[in-house]
């Protein structure tokens, strides 16, 4: 099926809940606010979560945030706050990254025009079957981490049972979910939740990842209304705009 989304989204975001905590490279100044990316031969723009985050530049996300995308997804932008970006470019961030946001698109439909019929049946994977669903790809998603880890000369890293937290919204071109889990390097545990959505933009399907680490229940709060924020971000700045030609 050309929109096996749900599957997609799930093995992405369970792989990356804790990668990037253990995860840390050298980076060059971000680029400006508000970048473009072309999905599929059309010209999307992709603010940040919010207003005070920068996208990280291509050093950066060619090299630690590509790591943490599967060779699925093709990765687009990706999040930090200035000062995380300041502690990674002076060697000074060592505890991982506690909070980051990433925008990818799925390889094999991404020149796919993703109508609202289409939409609609990407919706249906966010039905009861999605914590199932996650509970299986734990698998899939420790097999590849443990590579890339072992190719980086890392230690290994085991991944717990995802706990979907439900769903955030559901809107017309947009829809969210929230997932938390827990990850352990030897003696090292960190729990991170992940707020993760599905966005039609232009005629095209993104997605749109938003991770924090898990301190309480106002944790979930919290991603839950960044996450929706930022998407109605991301409709808002392509809504009137006409679609571009296709390269």
């Amino acid at each position: 099926m050309l929109y096996a989304t749900e599957d997609l989204m799930i093995q992405t975001g369970i792989q990356r809940l804790g990668l990037a905590f253990f995860l840390l490279g050298a980076c060059l100044p971000a680029t400006a606010a508000d970048p473009e990316a072309k999905v599929g031969g059309v010209s999307i723009s992709l603010p940040g979560p919010r207003s005070e985050f920068v996208e990280v530049g291509d050093r950066l996300r060619t090299t630690l945030f590509e790591l943490l995308v599967p060779a699925s997804n093709r990765l687009l932008t990706a999040y930090l706050l200035p000062e995380t970006l300041v502690k990674l470019s002076t060697g000074k961030e060592t505890g991982g990254l506690e909070l980051y946001g990433m925008v990818e698109v799925a390889r094999q439909a991404e020149y796919a025009d993703c109508t609202p019929e289409a939409f609609q049946e990407v919706l249906k994977g966010l039905g009861p079957e999605l914590g199932k669903l996650a509970a299986e790809k734990v698998g899939e998603a420790q097999d590849e981490m443990a590579a890339r880890l072992k190719s980086l000369g890392a230690k290994p890293m085991e991944i717990g049972k995802p706990v979907i937290l439900g769903g955030v919204f559901q809107k017309t071109d947009a829809a969210g979910f929230a997932m938390l889990s827990a990850l352990k390097q030897e003696d090292r545990t960190v729990n991170m939740i992940a707020g993760i959505a599905f966005l039609r933009a232009k005629q095209r399907l993104i997605y749109v990842y938003l991770y924090r680490r898990y301190e309480s229940p106002e944790t979930a709060t919290l991603i839950r209304k960044e996450l929706e924020a930022w998407v109605d971000a991301i409709l808002a700045k392509n809504k009137s705009a006409a679609v571009a030609p296709k390269d």
